[in-house]
């Protein structure tokens, strides 16, 4: 093994949004043996910078779903956008629908007020009765919006789409699953786009021409390293396509099926250092 490739939430992360101390020595100790590191996730780049700052570690790094891909110094190697007129197109059709919305750029990850006082809303309406239940269900909603470091929130979608010409990704949020279901269907029809979902509550797209599995090869081309010589791991739906074409294939115990059945290997949950004990397994 060459590369190592981790997922972010629900995989390198902890259920609370951080990395744990194990996880990242291990990280550290691969990349001290000569193995490169990267992080393949659907948050933005400058989210993924802040999250790590403070490890000693500079990984290569897949954003927004393969949408942009960088070297261990910053610099972009791949970059696949939405174009401003598709992005104003998605996000009125996600306002007419009452969802909340993110649109992310290399720097930035844009939502509106509206759209977290929506969510608020939704949360209180569902009127989920078991506490811990109902904590969890904040935790995965509202706090996975929060925990995005580079997050910068502006009143109304006039606003946002002041704030952004072409972007990397879309994502919307929602407590009713009907709601996401609904919009990942039409979604689906539109084939200037891949839509897929990364934690239960949301879908997320891109432009078609990328994924994660596309960024992960042009990577590794970069690298003069054969695919075969890639070790991947995730817990998702965008996972999949760079686990198709890794050599050596991880899901987490807590992954969806549809990745579970690609796996070579199953390691603990993202709260058991799963990250850490496939990676040692391979070292």
């Amino acid at each position: 093994m060459k590369l190592f490739v981790t997922d972010l939430d629900g995989t390198l992360l902890s259920s609370d949004h951080t990395c744990s101390d194990y996880n990242m020595e291990t990280l550290k100790k691969a990349s001290s043996m000569g193995v490169k590191i990267c992080i393949a996730s659907g948050r933005s780049y400058g989210d993924i910078i802040k999250l790590i700052k403070g490890y000693d570690l500079n990984p290569y790094i897949i954003s927004s779903n393969g949408a942009s891909a960088y070297d261990d110094k910053g610099n972009k190697i791949h970059s696949v956008s939405i174009p401003k007129n598709e992005v104003v197109q998605i996000l009125q059709y996600l306002d007419s629908k009452n969802l909340q919305y993110e649109a992310s750029t290399d720097e930035y990850t844009y939502a509106t007020q509206d759209g977290l006082n929506l969510l608020h809303k939704e949360l209180e309406d569902v009127g989920e009765s078991d506490t811990v239940k109902k904590n969890k269900l904040y935790n995965d909603i509202i706090g996975l919006v929060l925990s995005q470091k580079n997050l910068k929130i502006v009143p109304t979608l006039e606003d946002l789409l002041n704030e952004v010409d072409s972007v990397n990704s879309i994502s919307s949020l929602s407590a009713y699953l009907h709601k996401i279901k609904n919009a990942k269907r039409h979604f689906t029809m539109d084939s200037r786009l891949s839509t897929f979902s990364s934690v239960k509550y949301n879908f997320e797209l891109t432009s078609s021409k990328t994924s994660k599995g596309v960024a992960l090869t042009k990577l590794a081309d970069s690298l003069n390293i054969p695919l075969e010589n890639v070790a991947a791991i995730g817990d998702n739906y965008n996972d999949i396509s760079m686990l198709k074409v890794a050599g050596y294939k991880g899901a987490m115990a807590n992954a969806v099926p549809n990745v579970i059945s690609l796996a070579e290997y199953i390691a603990p949950s993202n709260d058991e250092n799963g990250v850490a004990e496939f990676l040692e397994s391979l070292l």
